[in-house]
């Protein structure tokens, strides 16, 4: 399992929030792109282990993670782990229907029934 290093609101496997589109697809390789959902305005990369989202401006804004890759923060295990072992790393998390969320450092985890499945991470202000 490969092990992917994040720096809330700054970079996620040495891709930095704010890359274009195409920067992003150097550092990840080849991408499938697909609507989200259907209220989606952009298109998201889907890279196997990580969606990419992107805003208007074609800007790297977020990326949720899958339990293909262990997430880092420093040298801490934060995905997957327990949501107890997430708290200690990112402090608090506020529950929202299955997901559990920390929007000082937009950092989101789903985990319907308390069992972690995605992880992302979003620039400043992505979840308020």
């Amino acid at each position: 399992m490969d092990k992917i290093n994040a720096v809330p609101l700054r970079e996620v496997a040495g891709v930095k929030f704010g890359m274009k589109r195409s920067e992003v697809r150097k550092v990840l390789g080849d991408a499938r792109e697909f609507k989200k959902s259907k209220f989606s305005k952009t298109l998201t990369d889907d890279f196997g282990f990580c969606h990419v989202f992107y805003n208007s401006d074609d800007e790297c804004e977020a990326i949720e993670l899958f339990k293909e890759v262990q997430v880092m923060i420093g040298n801490r295990l934060v995905f997957p782990t327990t949501l107890d072992e997430a708290k200690k790393i990112l402090g608090e998390l506020i529950e929202d229907v299955g997901s559990y969320i920390s929007a000082k450092d937009s950092v989101g985890i789903y985990a319907p029934g308390g069992s972690m499945e995605s992880i992302l991470f979003g620039v400043a202000g992505y979840y308020e």
